[in-house]
């Protein structure tokens, strides 16, 4: 994934040469009464004829998710066990063109130009010499215009969000109270959701079943082909 966007504008930086900081908005919210105790889950969907397991693309992101619980303790369970129905989105936005213009001043030297000199010197034995030179007068640099420039660039937001919810019994899995909520955003240059995804869980992933209070950045150096987190 290249050129990756900061969650609002521009989020690629670069910092120390060539190294380049991937960022991403988390946000989280969890029911502190609820979130610690349960750690059971299976995986649900509102719309009952969206098929979980036989859609490929739902398939691969659930298989990271299922990474980023057990990193968490959770564990995977029959639906019937499950303590939690987690649910689960993913997608990308339009596209998004923003016109950015650049202002650039001109400076000119004003003035100055050549002027002819004559010097007379006159020696031990009284003869005068008369030498003509021409030398430069500098002018001033001053500011004549302004050069002005436009760029545009369009990025792609990705997201995705995991829902637990509560799982009670005569109650539809929609419809149990939200145990906790995480989402992570990027935007880049992109379209590519799948090159993004392992950006988005690793972000969202020590943010599961905790409140960050309001959305937080993280921030990610590619090391050795390994998203490495930047302390801060």
């Amino acid at each position: 994934m290249k050129h990756l966007l900061p969650p609002l504008l521009l989020a690629a930086l670069l910092l120390g040469g060539c190294t380049t900081t991937y960022r991403v908005q988390v946000d989280a919210l969890a029911n502190p009464a609820l979130a610690a105790a349960r750690r059971t889950y299976a995986f649900a969907t509102a719309d009952r004829s969206a098929p979980i397991a036989g859609d490929l693309r739902y398939g691969e992101v659930l298989r990271r998710v299922d990474r980023a619980l057990a990193a968490r303790g959770f564990q995977s369970v029959a639906p019937g066990a499950a303590e939690l129905n987690i649910f689960v989105d993913f997608g990308v936005g339009d596209p998004v063109t923003r016109i950015y213009t650049f202002s650039t001043p001109i400076y000119a030297e004003l003035g100055g130009g050549y002027a002819t000199r004559t010097r007379q010197t006159t020696d031990a034995a009284g003869k005068t010499t008369t030498t003509t030179e021409t030398v430069r007068v500098p002018g001033t640099y001053e500011r004549v215009g302004t050069d002005i420039s436009t760029n545009s660039v369009t990025t792609y937001r990705k997201h995705l969000r995991l829902s637990a919810r509560q799982r009670e019994a005569g109650v539809k899995p929609e419809a149990g109270r939200e145990v906790w909520t995480v989402t992570a955003v990027c935007d880049d240059q992109e379209a590519d959701l799948r090159a993004a995804l392992p950006l988005m869980a690793e972000a969202l992933t020590p943010y599961i079943a905790a409140d960050t209070g309001r959305a937080i950045i993280v921030e990610f150096q590619e090391k050795a082909g390994e998203l490495v987190p930047v302390k801060r």
